[in-house]
């Protein structure tokens, strides 16, 4: 019961911060999601001063473009991590591998079907895709890494007759 109270939350903030540690590395690294990330900032950012120089109030459009850009932030960083937490616990997965693997493939794949992707990815979107995943895994290997090697708690042992 402790874990659940205790560890388990613990190992989860602490890899959602580092999810987001992660997410900037990446974003270095890969120049299509720095250029998705940091021109996605700036063209926010350009579009609420300029409407706010023609009189227009930015106030809708920022709370739609910060609301769009939480549940992204929600879908790559938190909910893969916890859902791959939860089930590891409850299916006492200890595997780093499955949860890594499977944490990177939600994080990968929960935007895409966030943002309604009807067409195939283009190479450049493959390649922020790619990235995302990887941050998935990041994330859901420092969870493993703290309260996922035990997930189950102890295993049952057979009883003997």
């Amino acid at each position: 019961m402790l874990r659940w109270l205790l560890l388990i939350p613990f190992a989860l903030l602490f890899a959602i911060g580092f999810g987001l540690v992660a997410l900037m590395i990446a974003g270095v690294a890969s120049p299509d999601l720095g250029l998705l990330i940091g021109g996605g900032f700036e063209r926010l950012l350009a579009t609420l001063f300029d409407q706010a120089e023609r009189g227009f109030d930015p106030g809708p459009t920022a709370q739609a473009a910060f609301s769009l850009l939480g549940r992204l932030g929600f879908a790559i960083l938190v909910l893969p991590v916890v859902l791959v937490a939860v089930g590891s616990e409850l299916f006492r997965l200890r595997s780093g591998l499955i949860q890594s693997g499977l944490t990177g493939l939600l994080a990968a794949l929960l935007p895409l079907a966030m943002l309604g992707m009807t067409r195939t990815p283009s190479a450049r979107e493959l390649q922020v895709v790619a990235a995302l995943f990887l941050v998935g895994a990041a994330t859901g290997f420092v969870y493993w890494v703290i309260a996922g090697r035990g997930a189950g708690g102890e295993p049952r042992r057979p009883e003997r007759a």
